[in-house]
């Protein structure tokens, strides 16, 4: 500045001295008598005009030293906004979330290095491109209908998005997007920043499932509901994945299908009863060898060569097979994953499939040993009131039996029989072929009896070679009398057992109600002395009381 202006006043003297020179010189020539009165006139209109052009100087100076002030300022001014912006764009540049920048018509301009390590993804290959390249499919068209609702009215949004990265993995990211505005009030384009919360997700849903499936145990929910529950809680964690539980069945040779909602019905049918060997696909030779089968292309894998068609109409392309192993370290059955691509598994997968197939292992040891203690209770109670042998009702039954039928004979005023049987010549077959032959005997026994008789009727035996016939709703004597006669000459028959040719016979006592007792006790004991009068005459035949 201070070099400006030393040029301006050398230039304004400079022109002075020209100007009064030029004027001397001038004045001289024309008139030589004149020069002493004229100098002070010109030095006088030299002092005048140096002093304005001094004014002019300092005038001018001060506007030029106002401009370069105003210059710097504006300089200084640019060189923070540079500097600022410098400090965002390194911010941006290192910053552990995505950031994606795209114009009104949401199309790609700008993406940082976050959003190439997290999606797979370069800028060169996303620029120009529209953000639903990103998506999986999973993502509610809700969540889009909000976004941009909320876009449209140039207003903030917040939500998340299920997209899938370069290499097909499934992620979850919170997106926060919000649109950027020029100095007209206009939007020019929109800001994503967007973090990948893929983990925390799975976490919340991995401790959502897990607290489902231990809720259905203790409440002691059906198998079938518990291994579902555990099934899509890992497609909830994982949703490229598709899971299948397969039980193993009680001879232990064939694999029976458990759950596997996300694969086809026909692929399930296909394979439900498969016998398990080495090289039947993933899970059998898992059920067979007890070891995870990792099979990462189904389609040139030798295991799954029998089932190759089946798989590519699944459209199938990788299966991960772990055993379900109980406490006893028995095989309960197999856990796979599938995709439809090929894959291979993680660590983190490795990990998943065999918590799940430990999770299972509970659910189904769970239910058998629930399932067994029913069957005890059951087999308890059926004990109570049949005979373990013949399988017909014992005495305890019978007598329910009896006093229902005596009921409704009163109520209709109806005639019911009581027959007590006892086998002839049972004695000796024991003694000479052992219990053996003899039990066998007797449920052959039973068998012809129940032959001879209504399904209303009821065969019991009520011990050793005693057994007791009810029949409800009889016309007459006579007619309990026939039946009788039926089931004797029944049993006079030869019967063939174990290579062996036996004969028997039986007595038979009948007792008509409520002609011969009107009562359960007075009605099977006259029923009891018939039998006994029937062996006194001779045995082999029918007496009634």
């Amino acid at each position: 500045m201070k070099s400006i202006i030393r040029l301006l006043c050398l230039f304004s003297v400079s022109a002075l001295l020209i100007l009064f020179s030029e004027q001397a010189i001038a004045t001289t020539v024309a008139n030589p008598d004149q020069i002493s009165s004229n100098f002070y006139d010109w030095a006088y209109a030299l002092t005048e005009i140096i002093f304005g052009l001094l004014v002019i100087a300092i005038t001018l100076a001060g506007y030029i030293f106002y401009q370069n002030r105003k210059l710097k300022a504006a300089l200084s001014k640019s060189q923070q906004h540079e500097d600022r912006l410098r400090t965002l764009y390194t911010a941006i540049e290192q910053s552990p979330v995505s950031v994606v920048i795209g114009g009104v018509d949401a199309y790609i301009r700008y993406v940082n290095p976050q959003f190439t390590e997290v999606t797979g993804y370069s800028p060169t290959e996303v620029i120009g491109q529209n953000p639903r390249m990103l998506g999986s499919g999973l993502t509610s068209p809700a969540v889009y209908q909000a976004m941009w609702s909320a876009l449209s009215k140039g207003t903030s949004w917040s939500g998340e998005f299920i997209n899938r990265r370069k290499n097909g993995e499934i992620y979850w990211e919170q997106a926060y997007i919000s649109p950027v505005y020029n100095k007209a009030g206009r939007i020019t384009q929109y800001v994503a920043v967007k973090l990948d919360i893929t983990e925390r997700k799975r976490r919340e849903l991995h401790e959502h499932s897990h607290n489902q499936v231990l809720e259905l145990l203790s409440k002691g929910a059906p198998l079938k509901t518990i291994l579902l529950a555990i099934v899509r809680g890992v497609e909830a964690e994982y949703p490229n994945m598709m899971c299948s539980v397969l039980l193993l069945d009680k001879e232990e040779k064939h694999l029976l299908h458990g759950a596997a909602p996300s694969l086809p019905e026909f692929y399930n049918e296909a394979i439900n009863g498969a016998e398990i060997g080495l090289g039947v696909g993933s899970c059998g030779t898992a059920a067979f060898t007890g070891k995870r089968v990792i099979v990462a292309d189904i389609a040139t894998h030798p295991y799954w060569t029998a089932y190759a068609k089946l798989a590519e109409s699944a459209k199938l392309g990788a299966c991960w097979s772990e055993p379900i192993y109980g406490s006893k370290h028995k095989v309960l059955g197999t856990f796979a994953i599938y995709h439809h691509e090929q894959h291979v598994p993680k660590a983190e997968d490795i990990r998943l499939i065999e918590e799940s197939a430990n999770l299972a292992a509970i659910a189904i040891e769970r239910f058998q040993a629930t399932e067994a203690l029913r069957l005890s209770e059951e087999r308890h109670r059926w004990l109570a009131h049949y005979d373990v042998l013949t399988e017909l009702p014992n005495r305890v039954l019978f007598s329910d039996r009896l006093k229902q039928a005596m009921r409704l004979s009163n109520r209709y005023n109806k005639k019911l029989a009581l027959m007590f049987l006892d086998l002839d010549k049972f004695k000796p077959v024991n003694d000479s072929f052992g219990h053996d032959i003899g039990d066998l005997l007797l449920k052959e026994t039973a068998k012809r009896m129940q032959q001879c008789v209504r399904a209303s009727d009821t065969v019991c035996r009520i011990g050793g070679d005693e057994f007791v016939i009810l029949l409800p709703d009889v016309s007459d004597q006579q007619s309990a009398f026939q039946i009788a006669e039926k089931i004797r000459h029944a049993l006079n028959q030869p019967f063939l057992l174990a290579g062996l040719e036996l004969n028997i016979s039986c007595s038979i006592g009948i007792a008509l109600y409520p002609e011969h007792g009107t009562d359960e006790l007075t009605l099977t004991k006259n029923a009891d002395l018939a039998m006994y009068r029937a062996k006194e005459n001779g045995r082999n035949q029918a007496q009634v009381f």
